[in-house]
């Protein structure tokens, strides 16, 4: 499956025994190192590696790791590599820091759904639906999905994220 998304996205790939290692150009978009990071770790579970960059030194053992794999993901992009979670607040409205919320989503933004509080990378999007990696997705491990646009509570930019960054 990872496969198949990278191809769609014209995003290079091979796999290597059980790990899908993801080829990194030089001169990525920040988006596309968002989704390359979210894709490259389909089928993982590891849910330490997510909260170890997310919340460095608390023990998050058996907590949702949604939004800490999302962001991650933004870390490994180079992106809000200042920014942690706050237990209680997540990394989206956070009290430090805030993404600003969008109706018009990207590659790369992040879906936030009031149901579980469950938060997503983006990394396609059509006038109907929008396809997200998940963190702490079926099984406990991070797998694509698509849903209805509507079914999305809300929409957080990383613009301002790529901005700073320039």
């Amino acid at each position: 499956m990872a496969l198949s998304l990278l191809a769609k996205l014209g995003i290079g790939a091979a796999v290597g025994g059980a790990a899908l290692l993801v080829t990194r150009k030089t001169g990525d978009s920040p988006r596309i190192r968002v989704i390359k990071a979210a894709i490259g770790e389909i089928g993982s579970s590891d849910a330490a590696k997510y909260w170890a960059s997310s919340l460095p030194g608390v023990n998050m053992t058996g907590q949702s790791w949604c939004g800490a794999f999302a962001l991650w993901s933004l870390h490994q992009a180079g992106l809000a590599t200042d920014w942690f979670w706050e237990p209680g607040l997540g990394f989206l409205m956070a009290t430090h820091h805030s993404l600003p919320r969008t109706t018009n989503p990207q590659p790369g933004d992040i879906a936030y759904f009031d149901k579980y509080q469950h938060e997503a990378v983006i990394y396609n999007v059509t006038p109907t639906t929008v396809q997200l990696i998940n963190g702490n997705s079926t099984g406990g491990k991070v797998a694509p999905s698509e849903v209805p646009k509507s079914s999305v509570t809300a929409f957080f930019s990383i613009e301002p994220l790529i901005s700073a960054a320039a």
